[in-house]
């Protein structure tokens, strides 16, 4: 019998991947009931995938495939309507499976949320809660740009959004829950209170929140520590907070994503978890990317110049028509005026530079990959897919290129990225055209990502431009497609991101990396096969 999951803030379903991916001989171990998300191409995604996993694994249907392989949006939209109606059985339970709704919105008062999830619960006790509360309001970046420090806006919403998750504990009483956030919240402050340990506290006692509920307590554990003790009440004890801190790199995931990360045990259940095991060798960036079809960025128009009426800054474009000998024309340049300035290696100039054949890339691009070499080859891998998905480079401002061209070649000669500092060095040129372009505070606004370590963490401003995710060739001279950037998320190649290519984007930039959430999943899976599990009135064994 699979346990039953239900996934609140569920983006495009990257925790409920990861468990909807351990198997127990060859059947799903976990089985997704319910993925609310309030964002409608989020929910796309999670309603298309929860359609994919209504078959056994391994036996996806070829309209699936095609599906994939189709390029124009506007066709995959009807290729999904047709697929849907071929398999109506496997379509209803995705759509009643993916709910598009906003927690804590005004439209979905609790007493809805609730009648939900009892319906898609048929009555189990013991099930798997997961999911990450909105997190911006406890960012650092986000902290930094509103000038808060470690101060938090108390009138900003979603500092709370975490009591709506606490609330769902506290009266459905999950067996196990996982809730998932940002690094920030361990530093965060409501005044002069620190905010993490009210939210441990809240947790472990629900019922101190939402008395009416009569809940019960939990022990809330580190997956990557073993507890140093228990307190008086039986709560495992940690050295510092930062033992709920999953530094995702050394788990086997491309990425420098650091996360909090808390697994929660109702108090009747007395088994003490396991952790996840650390892996001796991080995974690079080139690893998992490298194989991927060479591609350029596209251009979109030049600056011109900036003037100054009514009080704001006005800034002229000129539109180019781009193609690939444009493109190469104008990146030869770039290489030649770079080159001629100090410091940089004279390969570059032995050969020109070489357009990919497959340009700018598409939607669907048939190739092979990924290779035999790549460290999650098992992981990503669909042979029948035929290609890559969601691949297609955007399309830049020509001065940016210059930009990431340096940038590249810097990070390339120095092996560590240029601050801005270095930029306005080497030439007034590569400075953008921004009020506060030398304030420090972007001090990286431009970042090549290594090729040789894993890459920094995606976040949802990748659905905004580039800059901070440029690829680490400087013979492609662009930023990251989403496929590249699913990949360091580690999401499966027959993973499809649906909507356009900026919602795509925004949705891989706010997933739990689907690898890491795999594992956590295995933690949880092994909890249940060492306790009863009494599901009205009758205990059954996992």
């Amino acid at each position: 019998m699979p346990i039953p999951v239900i996934d609140l803030f569920a983006g495009p379903g990257g925790l409920g991947e990861g468990f909807s991916s351990v198997l127990n001989e060859n059947e799903r171990a976990f089985d997704i009931k319910l993925s609310i998300e309030k964002d409608e191409n989020a929910h796309q995604t999670l309603e298309l995938r929860s359609f994919t996993r209504q078959f056994p694994p391994g036996e996806l249907p070829e309209e699936y495939y095609n599906l994939l392989r189709e390029s124009n949006l506007a066709k995959r939209l009807e290729f999904r309507t047709k697929l849907f109606e071929s398999y109506p059985e496997e379509a209803g339970i995705a759509q009643s499976e993916a709910w598009l709704a906003e927690l804590g919105g005004n439209n979905f008062p609790p007493e809805l949320i609730d009648q939900r999830i009892a319906e898609q619960l048929e009555g189990v006790r013991n099930w798997v809660l997961i999911g990450g509360p909105p997190c911006q309001a406890y960012s650092l970046v986000g902290r930094s740009r509103r000038q808060e420090g470690e101060g938090l806006n108390g009138d900003d919403h979603r500092v709370f959004l975490y009591k709506e998750y606490l609330r769902i504990i506290a009266v459905h009483q999950p067996a196990v829950f996982v809730m998932e956030n940002v690094k920030g919240m361990l530093s965060a402050k409501l005044g002069q209170e620190r905010v993490f340990p009210q939210i441990l506290n809240d947790l472990r006692n629900p019922a101190e929140v939402f008395p009416e509920t009569n809940s019960s307590n939990y022990k809330i554990y580190s997956l990557i520590s073993e507890p140093n003790g228990f307190d008086g009440n039986g709560n495992p004890v940690y050295e510092t907070d930062r033992d709920y801190l999953i530094q995702a790199e050394n788990y086997g995931i491309p990425q420098r994503r650091h996360r909090v990360i808390l697994l929660g045990i109702r108090e009747d259940i007395q088994e003490i978890p396991g952790i996840l095991q650390l892996q001796n060798e991080k995974i690079s960036l080139e690893k998992v990317i490298g194989d991927l079809p060479r591609l350029r960025s596209g251009i979109s128009r030049s600056f011109k110049e900036s003037y100054m009426h009514n009080g704001k800054m006005k800034r002229v474009y000129e539109n180019i028509k781009d193609s690939d000998e444009v493109w190469s024309r104008n990146i030869q340049e770039f290489r030649e005026e770079i080159i001629s300035w100090n410091g940089f290696s004279k390969d570059y100039l032995i050969s020109p530079v070489i357009t990919p054949e497959t340009g700018i890339g598409k939607e669907f691009i048939a190739c092979n990959t990924p290779s035999e070499n790549n460290p999650l080859h098992y992981w990503y891998a669909d042979n029948r897919i035929g290609g890559v998905c969601n691949h297609e480079s955007r399309s830049h401002l020509l001065e940016d290129l210059l930009r990431y061209q340096f940038s590249s070649i810097f990070t390339e000669t120095y092996k560590q990225f240029p601050k801005l500092h270095e930029y306005s060095t080497h030439s007034e040129k590569l400075l953008p055209d921004h009020e506060n372009a030398e304030s420090g505070k972007f001090n990286d606004r431009f970042r090549t990502q290594m090729a040789d370590m894993p890459a920094t963490t995606v976040t949802c401003h990748i659905s905004k431009d580039g800059h901070y995710f440029i690829h680490y060739d400087p013979d492609q001279c662009r930023s990251w497609t989403v496929r590249e950037a699913a990949r360091v998320q580690t999401f499966p190649d027959n993973y499809l991101f649906c909507g356009s290519r900026t919602a795509q984007f925004h949705q891989v930039g706010n997933a739990v990396p689907p690898y890491l959430a795999y594992q956590i999943a295995k933690v949880v899976a092994e909890i249940f096969t060492l306790i009863p599990v009494v599901n009205n009135g009758a205990v059954e064994e996992i």
